[in-house]
């Protein structure tokens, strides 16, 4: 089973803060829901101090554990199997994408540090978007993303060798 054709992204929306895992399978776009567990941590953190921080970091360890697992289990699965685990997951049929970009940063990232953002929508009008937490999830995105949705994605953002990251860019004339 070719395990290229998968990337990680943070789905944002007002009732999810959690990383998913994407895969591509013929013309499908799988999201499958990693650990949901890290907003929990931040949470503990805040209203209980130190020792929510205590709880929070053993909270963070066992949910990189768990996705570590995951991942494991995740590339010999059939996503079809691991759409089901969780209420979350779901499928997108690529036929179905209307339009879709890929941005540099939000100027205000909400959820700290980001290297880029996927926004795209569907027919229907309903409208994703993620973010990508670093430049090695952006790039394995741009590895799958471009030959999948070819003529529906615009790419606004190109690799800035000085700085190490993506910026948005620059029309050369």
């Amino acid at each position: 089973m070719e395990n290229s054709a998968t990337f990680n992204a943070r789905l944002v929306s007002t009732r999810s803060d959690s990383v998913y895992r994407i895969y591509a399978r013929g013309n499908d776009l799988y999201f499958i829901q990693l650990a949901g567990l890290s907003t929990t941590a931040q949470a503990l953190t805040v209203h209980f101090g130190l020792i929510g921080m205590l709880i929070g970091e053993s909270l963070k360890r066992r949910a990189k554990k768990k996705t570590e697992e995951f991942l494991q289990r995740a590339g010999q699965v059939d996503p079809e199997e691991l759409l089901c685990e969780n209420k979350n997951n779901f499928k997108a049929y690529i036929p179905e994408i209307r339009e879709a970009a890929i941005e540099p940063p939000a100027l205000f990232a909400m959820h700290g540090k980001q290297a880029g953002r996927w926004n795209f929508s569907l027919r229907d009008g309903k409208k994703m978007r993620f973010e990508f937490e670093n430049s090695d999830e952006l790039k394995a995105a741009l590895d799958v993303l471009p030959r999948l949705l070819n003529a529906t994605l615009r790419v606004n953002v190109e690799w800035d060798e000085m700085k190490k990251r993506f910026q948005k860019i620059k029309h050369h004339h």
